[in-house]
């Protein structure tokens, strides 16, 4: 521990205690937080798509494991 925490001062002095200058706030905050939100949405948005370009492929190639069996 710091040693000015334990330093105790008498009626008629004017000591004071360490300053809290140094505060650090824990998280993300304003514009940073816009951006985190804008990827997660972007990355969102590409996943739903792909996966909908991938169920539309399937379907229109129709893929068959029959159709493979009568080519060969």
């Amino acid at each position: 521990m710091v040693r000015e925490q334990y330093t105790t001062t008498t009626p008629g002095t004017s000591l004071q205690g360490p300053n809290n200058e140094y505060v650090y706030k824990i998280g993300i905050y304003g514009w940073r937080k816009r951006c985190l939100y804008l990827l997660v949405l972007l990355l969102l948005i590409i996943l739903v798509v792909n996966f909908a370009l991938t169920i539309w492929v399937l379907r229109v190639m129709w893929f068959n494991p029959v159709s493979w069996v009568n080519s060969v």
